[in-house]
């Protein structure tokens, strides 16, 4: 591929009068890595450095409160006290010799906090509580003038902390946001009622930070698009708030979309389209002569060039790209966008994270937060490791350790690399999945892994002598017991994806978890008629909440029946006996019997391994039967370790 085959993603662009190298910015995203007083970590300075040598032009770091009440997570950066401006200007000045730009963004999360993180009473424009939260006191007129204040103070410390810019978040259900949605601002004074009113905070936190900063220092604001939310905030309302924060002193706007209520919407699941949000940077750019960036699962540099090309936007914003592979720009600039490791959309490993108030991570990529205390570095001593399974647990236990300069030996003995992964990327939406298999066995094929088809017995293993044996031959499927489970109608789910065995129209799944809601969506696709048993009382428990909610709503769209709280018991001439609330029922006239009631640790098959004085380490679903996640973080781990 040509040098810099992305002319419009890699070209110069100036907000205001700073210099971008070119147009791949890093939106705010919360990691949890500061203290629990909201102090910079030098784990904290080790993740945005690692993202500034990859070579985005602009990092905008997360969320930072100005406000002790305004504090969401346990672990958030803060920027409401003096003391914090030494850590700050240790981060902006690493990030500035990793070679990119840096702009905080400050905020308070308003209905957002609980008091169990802050100690105090939520506070918000209106007592509305968020959904499944507590109820907020309502912001005088003088509490209003304080918090006003300490948005003046945040941004006084941004810039004497060396930040190139502030960032004001108006988006995502936070305080200011809050303010300018009908949906959580009932007030009838002048804070409330129509756009003008209800933008009026949000205004004057602009213009009084413009005043503090000066006129020569890049203001941004973060807005909302559209908080897909009848009656909430919508496109046309953002369009009239676009205008009026050009005139009052904004220098760029980043687009976003949703709130707390549609938070599939801010960190989307693969059921959303790539670059689902340009629409709305679109129409806004049309109406505003300032840059406007926009964000919403923009995972490639092609997709990214192209909303340049088509005028969507001025700034393409690479959220969870940026996570999944730190070099994202580096190497789209060199024109090898296939060594990007990608991002798969899944949120296990940050927003799911963050949703439990733990610190981020990554599926794909186990570096994160540890990008200075678990590198990828040379083995002092050079070892023989043996790999057993090529799923993502073994790719990545071989892709680290050769790495590292081990010779690695890697046994697989179906025709085709992945494990797993083959079926996980079958079902609609999931595409991204098949893209990291493939990232994985490109990875392997290009460094020095001997990789073999075939099963490795036990003369075999001694003859090879290694010095490690790592386990990863996966799981199989779980089985059934109870009369009847060896009905020929009675599939498993695996069996259905992996296309070994199809199914007849009308098809009962046993098991509502994440297997059998996705095999369900998988067979609507052929028009199959679907009813899912769950034995529990929620389907898709071990889902990302995201993920769960938009899945749900396509089967229920789709028309398959869901019946939780019911235990299927036996399958009788072919007919399904299930218990539900005390009383069996019958299922009757079934085509298919779909098994997805979980996966059991798959056997290496080797007589002796156990016994053998040879270290042995099982991973992945050969350990325990758990997500994606922890097959390839045991993997890097493994490699690591070795």
């Amino acid at each position: 591929m040509s040098k810099n085959p992305y002319p419009r993603l890699f070209s110069e662009i100036t907000l205001h009068t700073m210099t971008l190298k070119n147009r791949v910015v890093m939106p705010p995203m919360c990691t949890n890595y500061a203290t629990i007083g909201g102090a910079v970590t030098d784990r904290l300075i080790g993740y945005y450095t690692a993202r500034a040598r990859g070579g985005v032009g602009l990092i905008n770091v997360e969320f930072a409160y100005v406000h002790p009440a305004g504090k969401v997570f346990d672990h958030m950066l803060g920027i409401y006290d003096d003391r914090l401006i030494p850590g700050l200007k240790r981060l902006s000045d690493s990030v500035h010799q990793g070679g990119a730009k840096i702009i905080i963004q400050i905020a308070h999360g308003g209905r957002r906090v609980h008091s169990d993180t802050t100690g105090l009473t939520p506070v918000a424009p209106s007592p509305i509580p968020r959904l499944n939260g507590e109820t907020p006191k309502e912001l005088s007129r003088e509490e209003i003038e304080d918090l006003l204040q300490a948005f003046i103070l945040a941004a006084r410390r941004a810039k004497k902390a060396g930040f190139d810019g502030v960032m004001i978040h108006m988006a995502h259900g936070y305080l200011l946001q809050q303010f300018l949605s009908p949906f959580s601002n009932a007030r009838t004074d002048r804070y409330g009622g129509d756009l003008e009113g209800r933008s009026r905070f949000p205004l004057e936190v602009v213009r009084e930070v413009r005043r503090e900063v000066g006129g020569d220092y890049p203001l941004t604001c973060r807005i909302c698009g559209d908080e897909f939310l009848k009656g909430g905030f919508d496109l046309s309302q953002s369009i009239g708030l676009a205008k009026m924060l050009e005139a009052n002193g904004a220098n760029a706007l980043e687009v976003s979309a949703g709130t707390h209520e549609t938070g599939q919407v801010i960190t989307a699941p693969p059921y959303y389209p790539m670059g689902f949000l340009s629409p709305l940077s679109e129409a806004i750019k049309k109406e505003v002569s300032i840059p406007v960036g926009v964000v919403g699962r923009i995972h490639t540099p092609e997709l990214a060039e192209e909303i340049l090309r088509q005028g969507k936007a001025d700034l393409i914003a690479v959220g969870r790209g940026l996570i999944a592979d730190p070099d994202w720009p580096r190497k789209a600039r060199e024109g090898r966008p296939e060594a990007i490791c990608p991002c798969i959309s899944c949120n296990q490993g940050c927003g799911d994270r963050m949703y439990f108030q733990q610190d981020i991570s990554c599926t794909v990529n186990p570096s994160v937060g540890r990008e200075t205390t678990f590198p990828v570095e040379s083995a002092r001593k050079k070892k023989k490791v043996l790999i057993l399974g090529g799923g993502p647990a073994g790719l990545e236990a071989a892709r680290v350790a050769a790495m590292r300069g081990h010779e690695v030996h890697l046994y697989e003995k179906e025709k085709e690399l992945g494990g797993q992964l083959n079926i996980a990327s079958v079902p609609p939406a999931k595409k991204e999945i098949q893209n990291f298999k493939e990232f994985l066995i490109r990875e392997v094929r290009g460094l020095p892994v001997k990789v073999m088809h075939r099963k490795l017995d036990a003369s075999a293993l001694k003859k090879m002598a290694p010095d490690w044996v790592v386990v990863a031959v996966g799981g199989k499927p779980q089985g059934m017991e109870g009369p009847g489970f060896h009905d020929p109608k009675v599939i498993s789910a695996w069996d259905v994806l992996s296309g070994k065995k199809e199914t007849g129209k009308r098809v009962v799944i046993i098991g509502g978890g994440q297997v059998g809601l996705e095999t369900a969506h998988f067979l609507l696709q052929e028009e199959k008629e679907i009813t899912v048993l769950e034995m529990l009382k929620r389907a898709g428990q071990d889902m990302s909440p995201r993920a769960r909610k938009m899945i749900l709503e396509k089967l229920i769209q789709g028309g398959a029946e869901i019946l939780t709280e019911a235990k299927a018991l036996s399958v009788e001439k072919g007919d399904v006996v299930f218990e539900r609330a005390g009383l069996r029922e019958r299922f009757r006239g079934a085509d298919s019997i779909v098994i997805a009631v979980g996966t059991a640790p798959q056997e290496e098959g080797i007589a002796g391994l156990g016994r053998s004085r040879i270290p042995v380490r099982r991973i992945g679903d050969a350990l325990v039967p758990r997500k994606i996640f922890d097959a390839v973080h045991e993997g890097y781990q493994v490699g690591i370790e070795i």
